[in-house]
């Protein structure tokens, strides 16, 4: 999945965003707090309510330009990557990009199918969590 969205706000104010709920959720998960400039190669477990595990790894993290991590679970490897590009007066272009991919035949038709009916709602989902981000 591809998304991209003009921001009402600098790369650097949406990147703080981005780069303080990494730090939370590294700090929730292993209690550690690196530091923001450490990030990029930072891996942990990390741990849902449900039981689930899995493994995240911030594979890049370009201050103001980019932040991009894989999440490995079992059963999918789950890429994803925020690029922003600064426009004129103050305000930027967020580039998202997501996929997928399955470890399984059936895992990669479960995936196709719940793409195609969830997608509108994850993108419309995705597109409220930036503006409120840009927001705050």
């Amino acid at each position: 999945m591809k998304i991209t969205m003009n921001l009402p706000v600098e790369p650097a104010i949406f990147f703080k965003q981005l780069q303080l709920s990494a730090l939370a959720d590294i700090r929730t998960h292993t209690g550690r707090e690196p530091l923001p400039g450490s990030l990029r190669g930072f891996s942990y477990a990390k741990k849902w309510p449900n039981g689930r595990q899995a493994r995240l790894q911030i594979t890049d993290m370009e201050p103001n330009k980019v932040y991009a991590y894989t999440l490995a679970t079992p059963q999918d490897d789950f890429r994803v990557s925020y690029r922003l590009v600064p426009l004129a007066s103050g305000k930027s272009r967020l580039e998202y990009e997501e996929s997928l991919v399955a470890k399984t035949v059936r895992g990669t038709a479960n995936n196709r199918v719940s793409g195609i009916l969830m997608g509108w709602f994850r993108k419309r989902r995705f597109k409220k969590m930036v503006l409120k981000m840009c927001q705050s």
